[in-house]
């Protein structure tokens, strides 16, 4: 039975490894009203001479330490689609770097969540309203 207990924990430590550490940032009003319904449709753009439309970083989101799998990072690509989207976001900036020593592993993941400025509702317009008037009084505040 001991054997048995041991092994699956060295399974499951193996499989926790395939997991990247995840940092999220907000860098402007959260929660904004989702405008993609299909999260496989949002864009993601890789250097910012690509974006078309005027628009705002709302979020930094990091995933650090996952392997140089294609199937894992596609995988962690969807995952933050998925929660860019919740944010309000409707692309992502996003880039991928190797580990300090320039070696393939492992990746580690940067993307900023953009939303584009012309396509802002009344809603959201009072949520962008309430961050800014909130970070001027932390300002006052400093």
């Amino acid at each position: 039975m001991k054997k048995y207990l041991i092994i699956a924990t060295l399974f499951l430590g193996a499989c926790a490894s395939f997991m990247g550490k995840t940092n999220y940032v907000p860098i402007g009003p959260q929660n904004l009203s989702r405008q993609v319904q299909n999260v496989k449709d949002m864009p993601i753009f890789s250097n910012p001479d690509q974006v078309k439309k005027p628009c705002a970083r709302i979020g930094f989101y990091q995933v650090q330490n996952l392997p140089n799998d294609k199937k894992v990072i596609m995988r962690e690509i969807d995952k933050v689609r998925e929660f860019a989207a919740k944010k309000g976001a409707n692309a992502i900036m996003l880039r991928q770097y190797a580990n300090d020593d320039n070696t393939s592993y492992p990746v580690n993941l940067s993307s900023y969540f953009l939303k584009y400025m012309d396509e802002i509702s009344p809603e959201d317009e009072q949520k962008i309203e309430d961050f800014v008037n909130t970070s001027a009084i932390m300002d006052e505040l400093r």
